[in-house]
């Protein structure tokens, strides 16, 4: 069920009625939601959730005496299991009958007929977090197998994040029953849901059709048409993604639930460390916590450092798909971090860590980074690894430098873009005297006409095919 159709408006109303009329009953209510939100995927979906669900919180409740590490190690296997099953087999499968030169799967095969559950990206790594934590005690087991279920699936983050811990939002399920009825909250709740509605029909969904056009024959999309097709995908991919966690956030306000907020606007950012700070910030803590300091972290020197960082880099860029390209996007991405680290240690030994002070240091850095942003957005959109390096090699050769005629129109566009990115900054940044300001300029009425305008608007743009969230097919 996606977020911008009548039939979640629906249920997402009624919900909201019933909760704030019967508060003894919220853990149930939410519960039922949850599955009839979920079951729209189908419900042979639901029930593996729900088992994958059970047998998580199960053995969260077992971790105590000798066994726990056995138990704990079950646990996962069981979520590895799932995901690699649904999401890598048939990946594995083609990849070892490259190798060995053999037939593995038919052409009307089981394996072709594989469908990917809806969220098991998202779900798995929230499954594998409460695990760990409850098993290093950074987070007691939930109340209930009905507290752990909202936990996992509350219908607001489900499919496509932000990935949750138990430490942070197990305690406000917990105590839950007090939440009352506050304007603030709602006032909160309909700002990110209408900024992330706006993000997906007005900006996403529109930009859709002019990536299409640069990607539709990527073989022949010269360097310049590279750059400014990936320019285009940057910005569809970032306001795709970031209205789905806006909304996310959003919903979780109207209930009176903080979900913490998964993107603050990354393509400001000046370097690779600071990206991964901004973009899909729940995953990277995630990648962080559970992966690199699992490997070591930063404790056995440099070298091992920098492999660490490296190996961390690769598995996010294996959890986005079971493609080359995406595995490649991720080593791109580790090599980045790796540079930066690099750098930093250059610019402290040359004395040169002044220049991290310095506002047109910062603007040229943030250009040249958005360029190897976009760079790597390539491998994340070319879907096949061979054609991704062809168009990259073009777009880093001397003619990507000839921009066509043709090409200056999408490059207002780019440049526009960027403008909002900006503006969207300072909105969040300063939306406390933004708000302020607004409220003391501006009497109820007009600004009761301009929220019926932007409303009408979203409403006029929603087409007859509602497309779906780039991120859900992970």
């Amino acid at each position: 069920m996606l977020f911008h159709t009548p039939e979640f408006f629906v249920l997402l109303l009624v919900t909201l009625v019933l909760y704030y009329l019967m508060p003894r009953r919220r853990t149930i209510l939410l519960s039922v939601a949850n599955i009839i939100f979920y079951s729209v995927s189908g419900l042979g979906f639901l029930v593996l959730f729900l088992s994958i669900t059970t047998i998580t919180y199960l053995c969260s409740l077992m971790l105590q005496g000798r066994y726990r590490r056995i138990v704990l190690w079950f646990a996962i296997t069981i979520n590895v299991i799932d995901i690699a099953f649904f999401k890598y087999s048939l990946f594995l499968l083609h990849n070892l009958e490259r190798v060995f030169n053999i037939q593995l799967v038919a052409t009307n095969s089981f394996w072709v007929s594989i469908v990917l559950p809806v969220g098991i990206s998202f779900y798995t790594f929230e499954l594998i977090s409460y695990i760990v934590d409850v098993y290093k005690q950074k987070t007691k087991p939930a109340k209930s197998l009905l507290d752990f279920w909202i936990f996992i699936a509350f219908f607001a983050h489900l499919i496509a994040g932000p990935i949750m811990r138990g430490q942070e939002f197990i305690p406000q399920i917990n105590g839950m029953k007090s939440i009352r009825l506050k304007l603030s909250n709602f006032k909160i709740g309909i700002f990110y849901l209408v900024l992330g509605l706006s993000k997906k029909i007005l900006l996403a969904d529109n930009l859709s059709p002019l990536v299409n056009r640069f990607f539709e024959h990527p073989e022949v999309l010269d360097g310049s048409g590279g750059w400014i097709g990936s320019y285009l995908f940057a910005f569809q991919i970032y306001f795709d993604f970031s209205a789905y966690s806006d909304m996310a956030v959003g919903i979780g306000y109207l209930f009176g639930l903080e979900l913490p907020r998964n993107f603050l606007t990354p393509y400001l950012s000046a370097s690779a460390t600071e990206f991964w700070r901004r973009w899909h910030i729940t995953l990277s803590s995630w990648i962080r916590d559970y992966i690199y300091i699992s490997l070591g972290g930063s404790r056995r020197g440099e070298f091992r450092k920098y492999i660490n960082l490296f190996l961390a880099m690769t598995l996010s860029g294996i959890w986005h798909g079971a493609q080359w390209t995406f595995v490649m996007w991720g080593m791109f991405h580790g090599g980045l971090l790796v540079a930066h680290n690099l750098f930093m240690k250059l610019k402290t030994k040359l004395k040169l860590t002044w220049l991290d002070n310095s506002f047109i240091y910062r603007i040229i850095a943030v250009v040249i980074f958005f360029q190897l942003t976009c760079l790597g957005w390539i491998l994340f959109r070319v879907h096949n690894w061979h054609t991704a390096l062809v168009v990259i090699h073009r777009m880093l050769s001397l003619q990507a430098f000839h921009v066509p005629q043709p090409y200056y129109k999408y490059l207002v566009i780019v440049i526009g873009l960027f403008a909002l990115h900006i503006i969207e900054y300072y909105l969040i940044t300063y939306s406390p005297k933004i708000s302020l300001t607004w409220h003391r300029i501006f009497p109820a009425p007009i600004r009761a006409v301009f929220y019926v305008l932007i409303v009408s608007i979203l409403i006029i743009f929603i087409k007859d095919k509602v497309s779906g969230f780039i991120y859900f097919q992970f």
